[in-house]
């Protein structure tokens, strides 16, 4: 079995991380300005009014709605990939 040499730079980007209820897994989503949405949504955590939150962020994930009363957790993951060159 012959081993291929990947050529490439690794880059890192900031995902956003949403825990819901009722969801065993967080929503991941990537902005350009995560750290703002993060504390856009750590605000609505701690608000008693219930909204509906819409998401367009990049990345696989196109558009996600849900109300903010269903947001139990949010965090920021840095994570690396590799660009093919």
């Amino acid at each position: 079995m012959s081993q291929q040499q990947v050529q490439g730079k690794i880059e890192t980007r900031i995902a956003l991380l949403v825990f819901c209820k009722d969801m065993s897994n967080p929503m991941v989503l990537y902005f350009d300005n995560a750290a703002q949405i993060y504390d856009e949504i750590k605000g609505l955590i701690n608000s008693t009014e219930v909204k509906m939150v819409e998401f367009e962020p990049l990345g696989p994930i196109k558009k996600a709605s849900i109300l903010s009363d269903r947001i139990v957790g949010v965090a920021l993951q840095e994570e690396r990939y590799l660009v093919q060159e």
